[in-house]
């Protein structure tokens, strides 16, 4: 009984739902050789404003770039360094952390997609 989760942005038509499900299912048994009636697909939809990668949220207007970064944003000003232990006010999304702007990016531009099986 394979399942397949994805998780992305509200962002996706039904039909677009409807051909990634279809598109899933045969992949799964093709791949696995179970049967259609025992292959689940579902489609988790996460607002923007809930999903975070790299420490930065979906609705920021550098999303697409900050979010690939592979090192910790420099503190802000008058802030204190977090020295590894994820508590201090360095860390993102830590209280007193800097925290960025909010606006929409661009669909496709970075967008989720995590799929699970």
């Amino acid at each position: 009984m394979p399942i397949v989760n994805v998780t992305t942005w509200p962002n996706q038509s039904d039909e677009k739902c409807r051909e990634l499900v279809e598109e899933l299912t045969l992949t799964v048994n093709r791949v696995t050789g179970a049967p259609f009636d025992k292959i689940t697909v579902y489609i988790q939809e996460i607002a923007q404003n809930r999903w975070g990668e790299g420490g930065v949220l979906g609705t920021d207007p550098g999303f697409a770039e900050l979010s690939r970064r592979r090192t910790r944003p420099a503190a802000a000003p008058g802030t204190a360094p977090d020295h590894g232990t994820g508590t201090g006010t360095g860390a993102p999304g830590a209280p007193g952390a800097a925290a960025g702007a909010g606006a929409s990016a661009a669909a496709g531009a970075g967008a989720p997609g995590a799929v699970s099986a």
